[in-house]
């Protein structure tokens, strides 16, 4: 658990209580509340720009694909790519 501390005005503050009461809660609890409220925004922002990008990647390597650039390859083929590259790189190979 973090500690947030932040300055603001008198009357800020007797408005913020105020709205605290009437909903039952502290203001300390309304505040983590909105903290709260904000982290979800941002994970749902963050999830968002990942599914974007994703998209475009997986759009790029379609592309690709469908230009002649790349191939897809088995997944067992991958497997023993990946495999053979980390043996390498425990030898000092790559």
């Amino acid at each position: 658990m973090s500690t947030i501390h932040f300055r603001i005005d008198d009357e800020t503050k007797r408005l913020a209580m105020q709205a605290a009461e009437r909903q039952k809660v502290s203001l300390t609890e309304l505040m983590r509340q909105r903290a709260e409220e904000l982290a979800a925004e941002e994970r749902q922002y963050q999830d968002n720009e990942h599914d974007a990008w994703l998209e475009q990647q997986i759009a790029v390597a379609f592309s690709r694909y469908d230009a002649g650039e790349s191939q897809f390859i088995s997944d067992e083929e991958m497997s023993s790519h990946m495999d053979e590259l980390k043996a390498q790189a425990a030898r000092g190979k790559l």
